[in-house]
């Protein structure tokens, strides 16, 4: 019998136990996109574009909690990409932790989302798409790693507050002996401070990933950013992000400013991101090492958990930079890459 085949049985016969048990809940996101990239290769052997069926984060989880009395609750989370296009388990590995909360936040460990990551997500407006901010944000600070302790303030007035120790190597995951060197343990911290009320949403972030830079030197990035939403329609966001990934190369910075309209059922949407060239100077080639991002797009609620999109997107490149898509990357130094993406996003769940 197909291994595929039997995976997805097991997940179905432990779906229904579970879900019929108190606490518990089976939830997920089914995501797909029909897409055509186009990356300007100038190689005659090589193709320059390709047409693709895609599938963008999606996932199945299943999470719980129990009352342990005297208002604590342990929690925990387990959750695993999939890929609809190929029928495969994915491989990216999804936030999965244990943990304790109360009215003192909560501690949770596992593979997490860093609060540095976490902390500007909302203002990704092409998110888990070939729109994706990444394209050009969060230089190696996309973190989430294995082996994670986290704590998260309770909502106070609308502001929370993050912290993270990363405990294992966050280039291999591994925190287990024998560590042969110094080199391989590599750890690191993250933390963020966050203000969301009525309209206003406003973040601060910090990471470091110790001795995972260059020549072992200690990759940093910070952040500030915030959106603002006029009559529960039109939202406007902004992110300034500085990253070092140490050596004399390493620094840059990055911005990025987005828009969306909501008419109905139906919203419009406007980003453009730009991350500059490497800090080293013409000594150690760092002219022409920026791109930019811009991406269009309307997404239409068909229901409350269900929509579909169109969008296209574009990462420009300077002559010596080969900044790609997120999720559908092969990118030429020096030259555009672009996509237009039509697709459709279903969020389920057991509650």
């Amino acid at each position: 019998m197909n291994k595929k085949l039997i995976a997805v049985g097991i997940a179905a016969a432990l779906a229904a136990p579970l879900a019929a048990q108190a606490g518990v809940e089976v939830y997920g996101q089914a995501r797909a996109s029909v897409d055509f990239v186009n990356n300007n290769d100038t190689n005659t052997a090589n193709k320059d574009s390709k047409f693709s069926l895609s599938d963008n984060a999606s996932r199945i989880g299943f999470k719980g909690d129990e009352d342990l009395g005297g208002g604590l609750a342990f929690m925990w989370q387990f959750e695993q990409g999939v890929a609809f296009d190929t029928s495969t388990w994915a491989t990216e590995s999804r936030p999965s932790f244990v943990g304790v909360g109360g009215g003192f936040g909560s501690v949770m460990g596992g593979r997490l989302d860093s609060p540095y990551k976490s902390s500007s997500e909302n203002l990704d407006i092409f998110a888990d798409t070939v729109g994706d901010y990444n394209a050009v944000m969060g230089y190696n600070h996309n973190t989430r790693a294995a082996n994670t302790l986290e704590y998260m303030s309770p909502d106070l007035s609308g502001f929370k507050v993050g912290l993270a120790y990363l405990i294992s190597d966050v280039i291999t995951g591994n925190d287990n002996l024998p560590i042969s060197n110094a080199a391989n343990d590599r750890d690191g911290y993250s933390l963020s401070g966050t203000y969301g009320n009525g309209p206003l949403y406003v973040l601060a972030a910090y990471e470091s990933l110790n001795k995972s830079g260059s020549g072992g030197d200690d990759a940093i990035a910070w952040k500030v950013g915030g959106s603002f939403t006029i009559m529960d329609a039109t939202t406007i966001g902004l992110i300034y992000e500085n990253t070092d990934l140490g050596g004399v190369v390493g620094d840059r910075n990055a911005w990025y400013v987005n828009g969306s309209q909501k008419i109905g059922s139906t919203t419009l949407k406007l980003a453009y991101g730009n991350i500059d060239k490497c800090g080293g100077g013409t000594a150690n080639g760092c002219d022409n090492t920026g791109a930019a991002q811009w991406a269009l797009g309307v997404s239409q609620a068909l229901t409350k958990n269900t929509e579909v999109y169109a969008l296209y997107t574009m990462v420009s490149n300077d002559s010596n930079a080969a900044f790609g898509l997120v999720s559908n990357s092969s990118p030429v130094t020096g030259q555009d890459m672009s996509a237009f993406s039509v697709g459709i996003n279903h969020m389920f769940s057991s509650k």
